[in-house]
């Protein structure tokens, strides 16, 4: 399963969805792999906290308040400190061209798009009251909800494009050659396929052609982490996802994670997410 599209996407395609950038950090960690999301726009919206961003073939780095808006099929990933606190919008892409068409724009007009506020300005402000409105529309069932949230879901976008025509400064792109994301690509491409197999960093450095020094480099330099912590990273967010929509047993869990012993593991994933497996699963289904 791919669990960029199951986790933080809408359950019905032609709804817009929410949820807090807290939640979404909860089950991915702090660093979020290379992904797309097929036919949906998805607006982060920080309120607190800075962001580390691979946006297609460019970097940024960001703090709060800002916004990041990725378009349908454009890859991105992100590394965000622990304390970053936001919003996440995830919109159908006809939403947005319908809205586009009404504004006299092309499809186009919404590439992917990165911006760091003024947070004492009257535009900051508004958008940050339309998000909070979104919030109390999506948490309660009110007459009419998914009306409501396409009507401030509309004007945010509107706000957005006011910002874009006014000539807002987008965030500054970070110099990067091309060879250097490739590699971490492939990196990437590579603990897709082997994190389950326990490989040990010798092995994806012999595949890579690459010294441990250079791969240490690139790995920070995209993602503020080692490639060790990369790899636990893509552990753990598999087991968040079998945890959360999976009947599997834990020792299951851990025996497909490449762990000889379950109790080894829960100690792992206690450590590193600060609450047991048991309880990562109980606290979420019951919450």
């Amino acid at each position: 399963m791919d669990i960029n599209l199951t986790y933080g996407a809408p359950k019905d395609g032609s709804q817009i969805h929410y949820e807090s950038f807290e939640k979404l950090r909860i089950f991915y960690g702090q660093f979020s792999k290379l992904h797309f999301h097929d036919r949906y726009f998805q607006l982060h919206y920080l309120t607190k906290g800075s962001i580390y961003l691979q946006l297609g073939e460019n970097i940024y780095s960001l703090k709060a308040p800002c916004f990041i808006l990725t378009s349908p099929s454009v890859p991105h990933s992100f590394y965000t400190e622990l304390d970053t606190v936001g919003h996440v919008l995830t919109i159908p892409q006809q939403f947005i061209w319908d809205l586009l068409r009404s504004i006299q724009q092309n499809n186009n007009y919404f590439h992917p798009l990165c911006m760091e506020l003024d947070k004492n300005s009257h535009e900051t402000k508004e958008m940050e009251t339309i998000l909070d409105k979104i919030v109390e529309e999506y948490q309660d069932s009110r007459v009419e909800k998914h009306t409501m949230l396409r009507l401030y879901t509309k004007i945010l976008f509107i706000n957005i494009a006011r910002l874009k025509e006014k000539n807002v400064q987008v965030a500054k792109k970070l110099p990067v050659k091309g060879g250097d994301i490739d590699m971490f690509n492939q990196f990437n491409q590579l603990i897709e396929q082997h994190f389950k197999k326990n490989w040990v960093i010798s092995e994806y450095l012999t595949h890579l052609c690459i010294s441990e020094s250079r791969l240490n480099v690139l790995c920070k330099k995209f993602s503020g982490l080692s490639p060790k912590q990369i790899i636990i990273e893509r552990q753990l967010q598999e087991a968040r996802f079998k945890l959360l929509f999976t009947q599997d047993s834990i020792s299951k869990i851990a025996y497909d994670l490449g762990f000889s012993d379950p109790a080894y593991f829960s100690r792992y994933f206690q450590a590193r997410v600060g609450v047991s497996p048991k309880r990562f699963r109980d606290r979420d289904h019951t919450s």
